[in-house]
């Protein structure tokens, strides 16, 4: 297994804590490597597609600048394309 260092606003870093007080997970590395874990499956398996992926118009860009957490939606005619392409990713 390899190791991997990152930074986290603290924010971010607190609610993490707090999962991890309340029992949900043995530490950070576990609820990180779980994340991370279920993230990779999702994008993989599961068609779900993550917000950072583009290309982004710059009103899409825009939008995602002010509010991050907005999911962007593609056309329902361009999903299985969009899955064609991702399979080779």
């Amino acid at each position: 297994m390899k190791t991997l260092q990152i930074r986290l606003p603290e924010e971010i870093l607190k609610k993490v804590d707090t999962i991890i007080e309340k029992g949900f997970f043995r530490s950070r590395s576990h609820l990180l490597r779980d994340a991370l874990i279920n993230y990779v499956n999702k994008f993989n398996y599961g068609g779900e597609i993550p917000y950072i992926l583009g290309p982004f118009t710059p009103s899409e860009i825009s939008l995602l600048k002010k509010e991050p957490n907005k999911q962007l939606e593609i056309p329902k005619n361009q999903i299985k394309i969009f899955q064609e392409n991702i399979k080779n990713l």
